[in-house]
């Protein structure tokens, strides 16, 4: 029977998994994070040899029963070779967070996923196993639709009350009261401080949805507004796939807002795109991982074995 291990890294937190061809899982361990982007290389390196370690003892393995180790951490390739010669495995890759997020979500090999938290993109796959990626260009010439972009429009607005003397707005008082000032010139202060940063921005879009919740007008044409760039995404990749039928999710911190931006986007979608259609996401990325492995790796058909489907039914869905 073979065994792997995987594992989904980012800034702040860190999951490992073990599991075998069946879709057993063997073990499980989580530590802090792991994106040599964002973090000490060092101390990223030594979290994954960490976590490595603890997930095999965990399993009751050594780790030359594991026949392949796979990393799904942005920023970590140049750590590969360093990995390599602490644990002395040479069967591991490194790849980015896009394709176990892709196969989380979508359960199976084709479809077009949407991520939309600090940041967005879109990445799509045809039956024909054709991949096509839009977005992902960060904050100063992308990211549309994300919350960094939700924050953004709705510090706009805030400008904009100041400057026409609106006090009328429920989503105006939120945020005078997130921030604790009591007009929307002192916000200047707060923004521009070198603390103040790109996921700062981002958790603004939290207010927008409290305020789109509440009926907010404006919170609630910003939701729509973020939806719509979201869709365009998926619309570039639908042209680069020449109109495939295919199913489209949904997922980050965006996501999370719930319903009310889920159905703005389906809305959208369906007049944008009518020949794809909306499916909810099925699995958090860890298991995502575990699909990507077993379908391009272990050359198992996670569509139609019948211990995988069997074993992944047991799994938390998302």
């Amino acid at each position: 029977m073979r065994n792997f291990l995987v594992c989904d890294g980012g800034g702040t937190k860190t999951d490992f998994l073990i599991f075998n061809e069946k879709a057993e899982i063997l073990s499980c361990y989580k530590c802090t994070g792991t994106n040599a982007l964002f973090i000490d290389e060092e101390k990223a390196i030594n979290n994954v040899i960490g976590g490595i370690n603890k997930c095999v003892a965990k399993a009751g393995l050594r780790i030359n029963d594991l026949d392949l180790i796979c990393l799904f951490i942005p920023g970590f390739e140049k750590c590969i070779d360093i990995i390599k010669r602490k644990i002395n495995i040479k069967n591991i890759k490194c790849l980015s967070d896009v394709e176990n997020a892709f196969f989380g979500a979508m359960g199976k090999s084709y479809g077009i996923v949407v991520l939309s938290g600090t940041g967005s993109f879109s990445i799509g796959i045809s039956k024909s196993n054709r991949k096509v990626v839009s977005g992902g260009w960060g904050p100063l010439i992308g990211d549309k639709g994300s919350g960094y972009h939700i924050g953004i429009m709705c510090l706009e607005k805030l400008a904009y009350y100041y400057d026409n003397n609106i006090k009328d707005s429920r989503l105006r008082e939120l945020c005078l009261e997130k921030f604790g000032i009591d007009n929307e010139f002192e916000i200047r202060n707060i923004i521009y401080s070198k603390e103040f940063g790109r996921e700062d921005v981002a958790e603004i879009s939290k207010i927008i949805a409290q305020a789109a919740k509440e009926q907010d007008n404006d919170a609630i044409n910003i939701l729509k507004k973020a939806a719509s760039e979201l869709v365009e995404l998926v619309s570039i990749l639908n042209r680069r796939l020449n109109n495939e039928i295919l199913p489209v999710s949904l997922i980050g911190g965006v996501a999370n807002i719930g319903d009310l931006f889920i159905n703005f986007f389906k809305d959208e979608l369906s007049l944008k795109c009518p020949n794809l259609y909306y499916e909810d996401p099925k699995y958090d990325p860890l298991i995502g991982a575990m699909l990507y492995v077993l379908l391009k790796e272990a050359n198992i058909d996670i569509e139609c074995d019948k211990d995988v489907l069997s074993n992944l039914s047991k799994y938390r869905r998302i």
